[in-house]
């Protein structure tokens, strides 16, 4: 297993959470677990969006399925109020609006053929319920019926025909211009025997040929058509009298809505007229007349015949009546509701499809939300246990007498603990929390890393394995009591089993660790872990890295103790004076090196922090003030590329006698350190 604390190990196994200021948590599984059970979260949310959606569809198509069935109860109830005067009919179901319309679907399953009229329906309510109901023992007397209709076509033809006397006598041409049949009828009728005076002219004109005219004319044909007329006449009186009796009786003791009176008025109007035609066709003979059938008051008759079977009937059976009736009621409200409550049947099938397809999205749906919180419940049981790490890391701090702060719980969110840095004399944590800064945060995670280093975690795949670690310059930003903890816990780390010249010398204390590597640009740090009594390696070599004119070259080669970087300069000059005048190539390390040693002694003097303070006390009249001017610059030229103070000075002596810059530096360090120079250049 490979350890490497580096920059982005901080920032893998060191999480700051947003919703609080301060607050942090550790390990890089438990912060990839957290992601995930964030993501599985957010997944929960979208779905259940997608559940609540489906939940509102069916809410609303719950809403309106209620109010359409709302609306057909109300509808179907109202049909009850067509018979609000039937008030002696109990309808059942009265009080329930639902039972009502179950009762009309249950009809509607086997509907009947023949519905009632409301008229039909309120007449029938009459006469079961507000009528004396009697039996009706008086019907229409057909057979006096059909002989009057018989009598009707015989004196139809009689009347219809014209009758006149015989046409061969002398005085029928005059009768007939004259068109005095009747009238000489009549005067015939009136002639005694013994009459022979004319009752017009009062002569003697009346003789025995004329009579015998007046009866050639009228002759025996033409009285029998008379008389047969007649006698029809006779009879259609008689049989039209006692037919109107008939129907007189009858309306005394069935007489609904006037419908027999008013049958009777209508018959004798119609057996009068038909008198008076039969009359005036035996006057006028020969005029062409028909009479009104009794035909023309059949409908009426049979609607009087059948209401009086209809009411014999009701009256046989009385409460078998009122229960059709009640049946025919339901029919008819049931006729009346069949199309509403077929539109809504026809609504519910589409309900159902809905509720069908909503409800199987959500199960789906139900399922994945399932799915996920299983997913959260077994991320949690993979976080890693980091209390263990922090209680030694805690120990670790208190034991190196850091009392800038201490680690503590805030909290657990999905299995992985929470933390802040517990500051002295704060016991207020919540809601904010004091920041963390860079060093705090490097420092904590570098403390972390030691732990895993040690093992405390509870991977359980990791356990056995052997580790090569690699720490990658591990004091940044730390101030000197962090580094120091940081180098004792890195020296703990690379302890030898032995300190006598063996083998065991160049084995690890700590078993588990195959190997360390350490990478720095820190001089410091790197002498804590490796000065000579607690070396880094049993065998070492140091080896100075070094870049000119774009180009890398390694040189050195020895097995002592690095200095700092302020005796390294010094060690550069002593170098590169060495080498002149053959390598005048180095002339710009001069410069940097020069300008570096003046600004650390002047600040660490006092002086100040820059080069030129190394003139502060120079004598400005001296004549050796203005070259050191000249160096100043030239050296500040080089090193950063500034204009020079005075080119009059400066005739580019770096590059054509480099020993001057050393003369004047030996110069200036007389009179700021002179046995700090001799000392440091030996």
């Amino acid at each position: 297993q490979i350890l490497t604390f580096c920059e982005k190990f901080t920032e893998e196994n060191f999480k700051k959470t947003p919703d609080f200021k301060g607050v942090f948590s550790l390990n890089q599984a438990n912060q990839q677990i957290d992601e995930k059970i964030k993501a599985e979260e957010i997944n929960i949310q979208n779905i259940e969006a997608f559940i609540k959606k489906y939940t509102n569809r069916i809410d609303l198509i719950e809403l309106d399925k209620t109010t359409k069935k709302e609306l057909l109860l109300d509808h179907c109830w109202t049909q009850r109020t067509v018979f609000r005067t039937f008030g002696k009919i109990n309808l059942v179901h009265s009080g329930s609006k639902p039972n009502h319309l179950g009762k009309i679907q249950e009809i509607l399953q086997n509907p009947s053929n023949h519905i009632l009229s409301i008229e039909e329906l309120s007449g029938q309510y009459q006469n079961l319920y507000e009528r004396d109901l009697k039996e009706i023992t008086i019907g229409v007397d057909t057979k006096d019926y059909f002989q009057i209709r018989r009598l009707e076509n015989k004196l139809n033809q009689l009347l219809h025909e014209v009758i006149v006397g015989k046409e061969d006598v002398d005085i029928a041409e005059l009768i007939e211009k004259l068109n005095s049949r009747t009238w000489v009828e009549q005067g015939v009728k009136l002639l005694q025997p013994t009459d022979r005076i004319c009752p017009f002219c009062q002569k003697e004109t009346i003789d025995q040929n004329l009579r015998e005219q007046f009866e050639k004319y009228f002759d025996e044909a033409y009285k029998e058509k008379i008389s047969e007329i007649k006698e029809l006449k006779e009879e259609y009186s008689q049989k039209s009298e006692k037919f109107a009796d008939n129907i007189k009786e009858l309306q005394k003791s069935f007489n609904p809505n006037n419908i027999v009176s008013d049958l009777f008025q209508s018959l004798i109007s119609l057996f009068d007229d038909n008198l008076e035609i039969i009359t005036y066709k035996i006057k006028h003979s020969n005029e062409k007349k028909t009479i009104l059938s009794l035909n023309t008051q059949k409908s009426n008759l049979s609607s009087i015949i059948k209401q009086i079977k209809q009411n014999n009937e009701l009256y046989k059976d009385l409460d078998t009546s009122k229960q059709t009736l009640i049946e025919d009621i339901w029919n008819y409200m049931a006729e009346n509701c069949s199309q509403e409550i077929q539109e809504y049947e026809s609504k519910k099938i589409k309900y159902s499809r809905i509720f069908f397809m909503c409800n199987s999205r959500k199960n789906i749906y139900e399922t994945k939300i399932t799915t996920a919180r299983q997913n959260i419940e077994t991320l949690r049981s993979q976080t890693v246990n980091t209390k263990d790490a922090v209680d030694n890391i805690n120990i670790i701090l208190k034991n190196a007498g850091f009392e800038g702060f201490e680690i503590a719980e805030k909290d657990t969110l999905n299995n992985i603990s929470r933390y802040f840095l517990k500051r002295p004399n704060i016991t207020n944590i919540n809601p904010v929390f004091e920041s963390l800064s860079e060093g705090e945060k490097n420092f904590i995670s570098f403390l972390y890393f030691y732990q895993l280093c040690l093992g405390t975690d509870d991977l359980k795949n990791n356990s056995s394995k052997k580790k090569i670690i690699v720490i990658d310059d591990p004091v940044s930003s730390l101030d000197s009591q962090a580094l120091f903890i940081v180098s004792t816990l890195i020296l703990s780390l690379i302890q030898r089993k032995g300190q006598n010249p063996s083998s065991d010398k160049k084995l690890l204390k700590n078993t588990n660790i195959a190997q360390v590597i350490i990478l720095t640009h820190n001089i410091y740090f790197y002498k804590e872990v490796s000065f000579d009594r607690r070396p880094i390696c049993t065998d070492f070599w140091h080896y100075k890295i070094s870049k000119l004119n774009n180009r890398t070259s390694v040189t050195g080669s020895y097995n002592k103790t690095v200095s700092d970087d302020y005796s390294l300069m010094w060690q550069t000059l002593k170098e590169i004076k060495a080498a002149l005048p053959n390598n005048s190539s180095l002339n710009i390390m001069i410069s940097n090196s020069m300008r570096r040693i003046i600004e650390s002694y002047v600040s660490f003097l006092g002086y100040g922090n820059q080069s030129w303070d190394a003139l502060s006390s120079e004598d400005e009249d001296n004549s050796s003030y203005y070259i050191k001017c000249a160096f100043i610059s030239t050296i500040n030229d080089e090193s950063h590329k500034t204009s020079a103070l005075d080119s009059v000075y400066y005739q580019k002596i770096i590059h054509e006698q480099p020993q001057i810059l050393f003369d004047v530096f030996a110069s200036i360090f007389k009179i700021i350190g002179k046995e700090h120079y001799e000392m440091m250049m030996e």
